[in-house]
């Protein structure tokens, strides 16, 4: 049992250390980012470190003696000799700032410091805990909130008597609260996780369990708390040093520095403007540089654009597609070849033969499958097509230019960690989508189906990623990307239908509120928004996907599992994007709810001649709406045809063994017959 017990907490303990590890390079990548794009924060960032290079390294880059009384030198203004001048008593400012900088950092660290140990104390044995002791302690930080934090800590100052340590207990005694309560909810987060509950399971003792996975997932909130709050610290510091409350004189100190020079701000301005500034700019560097650590952590919160912010212009950006072929980049230059390419994608069905259009007719499907026997092309990925997959090289050129999305040679592996060797998960997948028509996209669980969405959908993350292959969007090369390129193409160009509805959908908003959304966030910038207008288009919308009126106000648990995935379905479609991929969106459903979305999803797919990538592993439902079939199987395309071809002529083995697992498939005979 214990030999048990021991090699599952070092199973949890090293899965901790990899999440870990790959938050942490997550982290280190989008910091590098922010401060690449954020010129500000860079120079804040060096002033911040010259400040902390002159504080620390004072004695060895000041020639003066911070405490020597020269009244000779007294009130000097800045010269060649003394940089910042002298003060009443001939000392060098600039020294004294330096010196002082020592000073005020330190006890601003050591307060911080203390406040963090008290505060993480409480807040994790609070969260943790629960119970008496949740109450007990939440009590206490109620208590300390009911008085104002500065004028608690002056009181306490006086009482402890003058100097930077009596300066720190105060500080530290009245700001742990807030940080304690922050710490708290932080652990009723994650406490529930379920690599904390298999910790539990394990028999792993709790303060073992606090020390690792609680503490270490929540290391990157402490950081950015710890920098957000340091300006803060040292305002109070030096407030309370300016009040006479700090380090005693002639020691130098940037408060106390203040409260000497206001004395002489007409005839010496130097003696208040050189602790004033210094404070102002470490205190707005280390704030500025709190906010970026904040976006580093958490890239999708939304926060005001940054000061000088450089915003690139790429020539395969979303907003190129949609664009005429004819419109100039400036006016008297040709269309750009993307925009050329996109729209060839964007018109091509109107100069296609009919047999192209799916829709067009009801036996399309079969005249472009019977069409396309003639020939056995390779598809892009060096994978056989099944007979009759393909056309001949005309044919085959119109559906080319159809095509609205594509992947050639797409590879996707899971990062290596800790010096190990990338494990492949999809290798060498080519696919291509035509306009109107529904792709069938089937395999065991396991074969990479929904992994192949998500790339698709640009939605890959850590430590899955695109290591070759493109991937093309109405005529886009989306390698060019960036997450805001993509957050503008999801939904309004392409999108995706989960598993389960209640991911899509928010428990704390009623149905018309999440529509109003979704079309709120793909709305043009200045755009004036109606309100009668988008509601009438949100009941049209749950008209058109069979739910009542009655459904807008009500909330996600107010309705049925079908309900929600009609809802999820009206989510996709309400910015009438020109692709659909549905990861299995019938599965938790029962049979007689799954045939409606099925059928409401074909209607769906026909009246608005979107093209469909629709992922299953029942063969049963994919040959009923698909107009061609992929198969999939270990991270694989192995084989690709139509409907009919597949079912009567597969051939590779594991096709016939998926076709051979299923007893209740019986194939009528005029199929099996037909050629």
């Amino acid at each position: 049992m214990w030999r048990s017990t021991s090699l599952t907490d070092g199973w949890i303990r090293e899965s901790d250390w990899n999440r870990r590890d790959s938050m942490d390079n997550r982290f280190r990548q989008r910091l590098f980012v922010a401060l690449k794009k954020d010129p500000l924060a860079v120079f804040l960032l060096a002033i911040l470190a010259v400040v902390i290079v002159m504080s620390i390294g004072g004695a060895w880059f000041s020639g003066y003696d911070p405490l020597k009384v020269d009244y000779k030198q007294a009130l000097l203004p800045p010269s060649g000799d003394h940089w910042l001048g002298t003060d009443n008593y001939g000392r060098d400012v600039l020294s004294r700032l330096m010196h002082g900088g020592a000073s005020s950092l330190g006890a601003s660290v050591l307060a911080v410091s203390l406040i963090i140990s008290l505060g993480l104390l409480i807040g994790l044995a609070a969260g943790y805990f629960g119970g008496w002791v949740d109450m007990v302690l939440t009590r206490l930080m109620d208590v300390l909130f009911s008085f104002p934090q500065l004028v608690l800590a002056i009181a306490l100052a006086s009482l402890l008597g003058p100097g930077l340590m009596s300066l720190m207990i105060a500080v530290a005694a009245v700001a742990w609260p807030s940080f304690a309560r922050i710490f708290r909810s932080y652990v009723l987060s994650v406490r529930n996780e379920g690599y904390v509950l298999a910790a539990k399971t394990s028999g792993i003792p709790a303060w073992k369990i606090i020390g690792t996975h609680i503490l270490g997932s929540i290391a990157g909130p402490i950081l950015v708390l710890v920098t957000l709050d340091m300006g803060n610290i040292i305002l109070s510091i030096a407030s309370m040093s300016f009040l006479g409350l700090g380090i005693r004189p002639p020691q130098p100190e940037w408060g106390a520095m203040l409260n000497e020079g206001r004395a002489y701000i007409e005839e010496a301005p130097w003696l208040f403007l050189a602790p004033g500034l210094t404070i102002f700019a470490t205190v707005l560097a280390t704030n500025y540089l709190g906010d970026t650590l904040k976006d580093a952590l958490e890239p999708r919160t939304l926060h005001m654009p940054r000061l000088f912010e450089r915003r690139k212009k790429r020539s395969g950006s979303v907003e190129a597609m949609g664009q005429s072929g004819r419109e100039s980049a400036a006016g008297d230059q040709g269309p750009s070849p993307l925009a050329q390419g996109t729209a060839q994608a964007a018109e091509s069905g109107s100069r296609l033969p009919a047999h192209t259009k799916r829709g067009a007719s009801a036996n399309s499907g079969r005249e472009r499958s019977a069409l396309a026997k003639t020939s056995g092309a390779v598809p892009p990925g060096g994978m056989p097509f099944a007979a009759g997959a393909a056309g001949s090289r005309g044919d085959q050129a119109a559906e080319n230019r159809a095509c609205v999305l594509s992947a050639e040679g797409l590879c996707v592996s899971a990062r290596a960690e800790r010096g190990g060797s990338r494990k492949p998960i999809l290798e060498d997948i080519g696919l291509q989508l035509q306009r109107g028509e529904c792709l069938g996209l089937v395999g065991e669980s396991g074969s990479g189906k929904s992994t192949l969405a998500l790339a698709l959908m640009g939605l890959l993350r850590s430590p899955l990623e695109t290591t070759s292959g493109t991937i093309r969007l109405l005529g886009a090369d989306t390698r060019l990307w960036e997450w805001n390129d993509w957050r503008k193409a999801r939904g309004s160009r392409i999108a995706y239908i989960t598993q389960d509805p209640m991911d899509s959908l928010n428990p704390v908003l009623t149905v018309g509120e999440q529509l109003q959304e979704c079309l709120a966030a793909h709305r043009e910038s200045g755009a004036a928004a109606n309100k009668s207008e988008i509601k009438a288009k949100v009941l049209k919308l749950l008209q058109q996907t069979g739910l009542a009126a009655e459904v807008y106000g009500q909330y996600p648990h107010q309705l049925s599992g079908g309900m929600r995935q009609r809802v999820v379905i009206a989510m996709a479609i309400v910015n009438e994007p020109q692709i659909i991929i549905a990861d299995e969106p019938t599965t938790a459903l029962d049979v007689s709810t799954q045939a409606r979305i099925m059928e409401l999803l074909a209607t769906l797919q026909r009246e608005r001649n979107m093209s469909m990538i629709f992922i299953t592993h029942d063969l049963r439902l994919v040959a009923n709406i698909a107009d061609r079939i992929c198969v999939m199987k270990n991270g694989r395309m192995i084989e690709q045809g139509d409907v009919r071809s597949l079912f009567t002529e597969p051939r590779e083995a594991y096709t016939q063994q998926l076709l051979k697992a299923i007893p209740s498939l019986r194939i009528p005979p005029h199929i099996r017959q037909a050629k």
